[in-house]
């Protein structure tokens, strides 16, 4: 298995990663083998976290025995100190080690969220408390939204991030991925076969890597079969500059399918390269979802993504499928104007919704 160093924390992940998610669903002695077969195919980096089931339970059972020899990251959803504290013992106990490599503060998908998170009596003291006490080596964030993560990192009190980023998910490589470049931060990817769709992110596979979603046009961009859709999608991620990606695993022949694209994996081709491109411009909606809530109920943020599947990524078909399912359209934009100002991007949404009513109705 392929290394890369996880930025600044100078430590060697597996470019595939063991993402912890879907473990909960199985007995523990089913989890074991899956997440020692993970270890055994030469993956040291398992994610977990506390909202995970019982994940961090079967990951400690079943790396107990060879535990300096892994990567450990798990997370606080708490946003107190008090709470957080713990959660970080919880979890030292759960996964039967008397140190984290890292602690991610979970799910911090906006900017109120990270500044009580990061501010007096927020969870990141404690994060902070259990590194000066030898309880956690480095200390991350996660989030959905790239934007957020890149406020994160300009406070400087954190060494990785946990983003999502695939072929129609893409806001990370425009501010977030350079930036942790030059801080030397060290960046995780989630969520590489999952498309956000309306309100919730729907996945291309499921759970991670039993393909869902039998659309041509995903084939088409992908590959014809599900292991060769699987190896495209990793191949993509791992072309961008991040150390390590963690899909869900949740049974040996998916840690197998996973483990192959990592020890495979080599530059995209250029053809590739080409199937891959896309040309967004700066006039696209990152999907930041400041704009909402919309007065006439329009998810804004939803018409834009699936615009953006139809005008960028070249996937019509499925766009109009997506937009089909929204209850409601977005004819019914009364111009009033309040989601323009919202916009950190200054898009004229107004139009934008005009062009993909115009575009996606079927």
């Amino acid at each position: 298995m392929q290394k890369r160093r996880y930025g600044r924390t100078n430590l060697q992940v597996s470019i595939i990663g063991f993402g912890g998610t879907w473990i909960s669903q199985l007995n523990l002695d089913e989890a074991k083998k899956v997440v020692q077969r993970a270890f055994e195919r030469g993956i040291n980096y398992f994610d977990t976290a506390k909202l995970d089931g019982d994940s961090e339970e079967k990951i400690g059972a079943a790396l107990e025995d060879v535990r300096d020899q892994c990567i450990i990251a798990t997370k606080t959803g708490s946003r107190t100190r008090r709470e957080s504290l713990v959660d970080v013992q919880s979890s030292l106990h759960r996964l039967r080690t008397n140190r984290l490599d890292i602690i991610q503060l979970h799910g911090i998908d906006d900017e109120k969220t990270l500044k009580k998170a990061t501010g007096a009596g927020g969870s990141l003291e404690t994060c902070k408390q259990a590194r000066a006490e030898g309880l956690v080596d480095f200390i991350g964030i996660t989030s959905h939204k790239p934007r957020v993560l890149v406020k994160a990192i300009e406070t400087g009190e954190f060494d990785t991030v946990l983003v999502p980023l695939n072929v129609v998910t893409r806001q990370a490589l425009e501010e977030l991925v350079p930036l942790a470049k030059e801080q030397d931060i060290g960046v995780a990817v989630m969520k590489p076969f999952s498309a956000k769709t309306s309100r919730i992110v729907t996945c291309l596979y499921k759970p991670s890597l039993s393909l869902l979603s039998d659309e041509p046009e995903l084939k088409a961009l992908l590959g014809n079969d599900n292991q060769a859709m699987v190896r495209s999608a990793l191949e993509f991620v791992l072309a961008q500059d991040v150390a390590t990606v963690i899909p869900g695993l949740s049974s040996v022949t998916e840690v197998d399918v996973a483990a192959k694209a990592g020890e495979d994996y080599k530059p995209l081709t250029s053809e590739k390269e080409t199937r891959f491109r896309v040309h967004s411009g700066m006039g696209c909606c990152r999907d930041c979802g400041l704009c909402l809530p919309c007065p006439q109920g329009i998810d804004i943020a939803a018409v834009l993504r699936f615009h953006a599947l139809y005008t960028v990524y070249g996937l019509p078909n499925w766009a109009k499928k997506l937009y089909a399912s929204l209850e409601v359209k977005a004819e019914r934009c009364t111009e009033c104007g309040e989601c323009e100002p919202k916009c950190p991007y200054a898009l004229p949404i107004i139009s934008m919704l005009g062009n993909a009513e115009k575009d996606l109705q079927r």
